[in-house]
Formats: C-alpha cells, sequence, structure tokens
C-alpha cells in the first residue's frame, strides 16, 4: 500500500490540530512498516520527524508555508504528484483536498463543522463563503472522511446531509503519555522555575472568541471582588483573533496583579503547566474534541468545562461541566473546587481514569484501518 500525507498546514508554533497530525504520523511509523508512506511537508518543517520515522516513510519538503504556496501545493502539486507515484490513498487530514482526485483513493479529515455553524467566531478568512464553499466542496468529493467526535459526525451529516453516513469514521484523538502526574515537590519546583504563583487557576488554548475566556474572567473577577478566591488566574496560549477586550480587560486595577498572561507554552514545559494548577477552567463555546481538558486530566488536575459539545461527550462524569454563557454557574463551580478539596481529588481520580481511554496508538490504528479499506 502507497499513501501520501499532506502536513504542509503544520504551523511553528504547535496547536491541537497540529498535535494531531504529529502524533498520527509517529504512531503510524510504530503500527505499520510494511506499507509505502511519502509525508509533504513546508520547507521549513523538513526536520521535524528527524531519526523518528521508519525506513518505508520518505518526507518530502515540497513547498514555502506561505498560505497561497500551500494552497498551491495542495491544489496542483499533490494530485501531479499521486499521477506519478502511483499512490493508492492520499490522506488530506486538514479539512481541504485537492480538486483534482486523481486515481487514488483519498481520506480527508475534519476536526469540526463551526465554519458553517458559528462563522462569526472566526476570523475573516476561516468565517467566510470561500472557506466554506471549499471546504463543501472536500466534504462532497472525499470517498471517506475522519472526524474526531460523535459530535463532529452528527453536525456533518447534519450541515451535508447527502454524504454517506457509513464513510464517516469516528477517530477519537489521543493523550500523550507525557502527560502525567508528577509529585508535589517536583509540581512546586518546576512551577517556581516557570515564574508562576503558587497557586492558580489555568486556562490553556487560543485567546481567541470561540473559546469564551472572557466568561472564565469576568466570572474570576466577580469572585475575587468578593473577597472568596485567593488563587490566581494563568491564561496560556497565543493571542488569537478578537482579543484586544481581554487583554484590556485584564489589565484593569482589580485583576492587574492577579491574572497572568504566559503566551504560548512550549510542548516540553505544557506538562509543568498544568501539573502546577490548582484547577483547570475551559469554557470553549464548542470543540470538535478538545485536547487541553484532557491533558490536564492526565496531568492530576481537576477540571471545570462547557457542558456542550465533544467536551460534553468526552468529558462527562469526570469533570464539573457547566453552560458556557452561564457565569454565574462557573463562578460557582470555581468557587467549590476551590473550597473542597474532596471533591477535587475526586475529579482529579476520575480525570486521570477517563484521560487514559485516549491513546494515540489507538487513534492511528483507526486512520491504518481506513487507509487499508480505501485501499
Amino acid at each position: 500500500m502507497k499513501v501520501a500525507i499532506d502536513l504542509t498546514a503544520l504551523m511553528p508554533k504547535t496547536t491541537g490540530i497540529d498535535t494531531y497530525l504529529m502524533e498520527m504520523v509517529r504512531n503510524l511509523a510504530n503500527l505499520d512498516r510494511k506499507s509505502r508512506y511519502t509525508i509533504f511537508l513546508n520547507f521549513a518543517d523538513r526536520k521535524r520527524f528527524d531519526g523518528a520515522l521508519g525506513e518505508n516513510i520518505t518526507v518530502r519538503a515540497f513547498c514555502p508555508r506561505f498560505r497561497p504556496a500551500r494552497l498551491l501545493f495542495q491544489q496542483a502539486a499533490l494530485p501531479f504528484a499521486s499521477a506519478f507515484s502511483g499512490y493508492d490513498v492520499i490522506h488530506s487530514p486538514s479539512f481541504l483536498m485537492p480538486w483534482w482526485r486523481g486515481r487514488a483513493r483519498h481520506l480527508l479529515t475534519v476536526q469540526d463543522m463551526t465554519f458553517f455553524s458559528m462563522p462569526d467566531l472566526h476570523n475573516r478568512l476561516r468565517g467566510g463563503r470561500l472557506f466554506r464553499k471549499m471546504v463543501g466542496m472536500s466534504i462532497e468529493r472525499a470517498h471517506m472522511i475522519n472526524v474526531p467526535s460523535e459530535t463532529t459526525r452528527r453536525d456533518l451529516l447534519h450541515w451535508f446531509p447527502g454524504v454517506d453516513c457509513d464513510a464517516v469514521r469516528v477517530t477519537p484523538l489521543g493523550i500523550s503519555p507525557r502527560f502525567s502526574p508528577a509529585s508535589p515537590v517536583e509540581a512546586a519546583a518546576n512551577r517556581r522555575r516557570l515564574g508562576l504563583p503558587q497557586r492558580y487557576i489555568l486556562y490553556v488554548g487560543t485567546i481567541e472568541p470561540r473559546k469564551n475566556v472572557d466568561a472564565l474572567v469576568e466570572s474570576y473577577a466577580q469572585l475575587v471582588s468578593e473577597g472568596k478566591l485567593d488563587e490566581h488566574l494563568v491564561l496560556a496560549g497565543a493571542r488569537g483573533w478578537d482579543c484586544e477586550g481581554i487583554l484590556c480587560r485584564v489589565k484593569a486595577p482589580d485583576l492587574r496583579d492577579r491574572v497572568h498572561l504566559t503566551g504560548y507554552v512550549s510542548d516540553h514545559e505544557l506538562p509543568w503547566l498544568y501539573r502546577g494548577a490548582s484547577m483547570f477552567v475551559y469554557p470553549s463555546l464548542y470543540e470538535g474534541f478538545g485536547l487541553p481538558p484532557l491533558e490536564a486530566m492526565a496531568c492530576g488536575v481537576p477540571v471545570i468545562a462547557s457542558a456542550v459539545a465533544s467536551l460534553e461527550e468526552n468529558l462527562r462524569g469526570a469533570a464539573e461541566l457547566i453552560p458556557p454563557l452561564d457565569t454565574a454557574a462557573l463562578s460557582r463551580a470555581i468557587e467549590r473546587l476551590a473550597r473542597d478539596r474532596d471533591y477535587g481529588d475526586k475529579l482529579i481520580g476520575l480525570g486521570i481514569e477517563r484521560a487514559a481511554m485516549f491513546r494515540w496508538e489507538e487513534t492511528a490504528g483507526r486512520i491504518l484501518e481506513c487507509y487499508r479499506e480505501l485501499a
């Protein structure tokens, strides 16, 4: 079997989708040493897999990261390469597939459908009609579609009822073993090394409207004003679009010394950021899967998250779930978790068990089954 995987969508700073792309390839390399794989990358990413893949996997750096160049590669160069290389399967794991399919069978990965259901919560490019049209054409033309949750599958079939439901396969993402609990002594030492406060509530993710960080900040500010909370608030992640309001709010006198913006946190430091937290709060309005709360659980941190979409699907019974727009309910959940140590310990135990159910080798195994069925 000959498979081509388009990883030209990788970004310099790892996001959830980038984590999926990297872990999928690494685990495929461990599972399948007989098939022939070609991984297409940007020039800047040509060394990302150095020494990590088997001899049956070829890495080709094919284009600059500049978006028009990537689209040109995706829509023209990849089909051309396919015609001469005889690929059985082409995997487009980032929403868009080539216009010309050629003789290869195509697997398309769609992480979520918020471009269609919540376009106003995306930037102008991702929320625009042209991008939705391109994603829609890819969905309608793919031979098989891979999604990370039952929620995303239902949403996709709602927006595209003509798609064969048997061709839409659910493949949950995994949690890396590097996300694991640490001793209090180790956690404290690394917390000091990173310059973090002694006790803090943590959010990890891009700071943008869809993540609903403003609700977390307002709930936190209310508890601080009432004198009900000693913990600081740490917001970790890159600044996304339309985040100016949140940045301005956290600089106000009542929050200036209590809310900490770390910016992007490297993969190496991220587990320590989780391990030092008193609790993890993830008030997102929608997730196709939602890696951060499960990573926090794996590190032994109690979690509060929104009772929506895949977050409810993945976390129910192991986290405190609240309506994402109910700031009063969020304040009550934070206060309870800050005061009730027994409840926090219960959520820690349930969270560790839940996170252990999501493994990257299982993700790669399901992807491999899709390749083999298509081929």
